[in-house]
């Protein structure tokens, strides 16, 4: 079987009511898929559009249905859900259509034997479209990309636009979440071991030039991304341990990363790692994106991955 190894953006030149050319993200000439299972060194990955994947995976999550290392028996995501599950669309203002982007369709294309990407039309609410690339890397790598641009101006009109992923964690020993940062009595650069007692509690962590006040109103459902910890991340990255592993989550981005988390987002005792991509001031038909690394790999203290994060950042 033949893939095409490239994406063609297709210009449209279709008007808006603004006069600007839209442009789609949309991939074309690659085969569709419902899930694809991909290998590539230590690591076993099966993405998902956002359908049911019998005998568990339950419809309305996407990403990475389930993900594997040779040195872990078991899947690191809860089966019934996802890891790099783009969850929510949100202005502000309070979610008319909650969990816009699980519950609107998504297609999932082959791009080549260790590449695949999840593409969404516009949505119906918030006028988003977004495509994900996901890319296997020997020996414990995920190097992602994400893309959207914004098709509906009126959907802007708080000046800010974000987005929020969720990764269900399969009943780790260790719930929480690791970074560099500083707290509120400790201004010094330290490693911060972040737990939120409660679902939308302290759940969200600021990079610490992080100043900008979002509009949110008074009925904004999604709790997780508005209430703020003590904490102020100093590097854009975080970590989780899973039994003898470790799941890393390394950021680039000229826009805002916001770390956040929930003690029970995946069930009892099933944690959900989670992150917020916020656009200060978008545009209408303008591209925007950011550059992110997975790794997943056997434990090896916490200096291993801020040497990771720093090896990566200088080659990106």
């Amino acid at each position: 079987m033949k893939y095409i190894f490239f994406i063609e953006i297709i210009l449209l030149f279709t008007n808006s009511c603004s006069g600007n050319k839209i442009i789609s993200l949309e991939p074309d000439g690659l085969e569709k898929f419902k899930a694809l299972t991909i290998k590539a060194g230590d690591l076993k990955a099966v993405f998902i559009d956002n359908t049911e994947l019998p005998p568990t995976h339950r419809a309305g999550y996407n990403g990475i249905a389930e993900l594997y290392h040779t040195c872990q028996d078991s899947t690191i995501f809860v089966p019934a859900y996802a890891g790099f599950n783009l969850e929510h669309i949100f202005n502000g203002d309070s979610l008319i259509q909650f969990f816009e982007p699980r519950i609107n369709p998504m297609t999932l294309f082959r791009k080549s034997e260790n590449e695949v990407l999840l593409h969404q039309k516009s949505t119906p609410v918030s006028g988003v479209e977004s495509l994900i690339e996901f890319r296997l890397v020997e020996p414990c790598f995920i190097d992602i990309t994400f893309r959207c641009i914004f098709h509906d101006k009126q959907y802007l009109r708080h000046n800010f636009i974000g987005l929020f992923w969720a990764s269900y964690i399969n009943n780790p020993p260790d719930r929480n979440i690791y970074f560099r940062g500083i707290a509120e009595d400790q201004p010094s650069d330290i490693w911060i071991s972040a737990f939120s007692e409660k679902h939308g509690t302290k759940s969200t962590h600021r990079a610490i030039n992080d100043e900008y006040e979002l509009f949110f109103s008074p009925d904004f459902r999604a709790s997780l991304a508005n209430n703020y910890s003590d904490y102020r991340y100093t590097k854009p990255f975080y970590f989780g341990r899973f039994h003898n592993m470790v799941l890393a989550f390394l950021f680039k981005s000229s826009e805002i990363i916001r770390l956040t988390q929930s003690p029970t987002g995946g069930g009892n005792n099933n944690p959900a790692w989670d992150f917020q991509y916020i656009i200060h001031n978008p545009k209408i038909g303008k591209e925007y994106s950011f550059k992110a690394k997975m790794i997943y790999k056997p434990y090896k203290g916490d200096q291993d991955i801020l040497e990771e994060y720093e090896i990566w950042s200088r080659n990106n």
